[in-house]
């Protein structure tokens, strides 16, 4: 009789930390709506706008890789919505990846004044779109010295 409940704790012990893996291969699952999800991508892009304008590379990299990465997610999780008129993949790949590329380039090259201008054109393909679908919020230009 112990050795029955010394194999059944065993297995109840294993399958209790089987399923306790971090290194799981199970996908994180993003609950958040379109407009929660633009509100990390305000945070990123206000952070390496003033990154940028301070000449911090290193760190300006690291926040474009966050932001791509988490464009990317929703790109894959939003198909379709009420306020868009494509699905935001599409928007992506013609509005920001072009900009998120040209940043990378340029940061990669040290080339912080090419950055900046790609930066900006982020900027401004990020508020065209606001337009074009009445969302009311500006996206700012973080790299302009009056933040400072």
């Amino acid at each position: 009789m112990k050795s029955f409940i010394t194999t059944l704790v065993f297995f109840i012990f294993v399958l209790i930390f089987s399923q306790c893996n971090p290194n799981s291969d199970a996908a994180a699952t993003n609950m958040k709506d379109l407009d929660h999800n633009m509100l990390d991508m305000m945070m990123y892009h206000d952070n390496l706008g003033t990154h940028l304008r301070k000449g911090e590379t290193d760190y300006s990299s690291w926040l474009l890789e966050g932001m791509d990465s988490s464009l990317q997610v929703i790109a894959a999780k939003f198909v379709e919505h009420r306020k868009l008129t494509e699905s935001f993949e599409k928007t992506y790949k013609k509005k920001l990846q072009p900009a998120i590329k040209e940043i990378r380039k340029s940061l990669e090259e040290n080339d912080l004044p090419a950055a900046i201008k790609a930066y900006q054109v982020l900027t401004k393909n990020c508020n065209g779109c606001h337009i074009d679908h009445d969302i009311d919020k500006e996206v700012l230009d973080l790299t302009d010295p009056a933040y400072n």
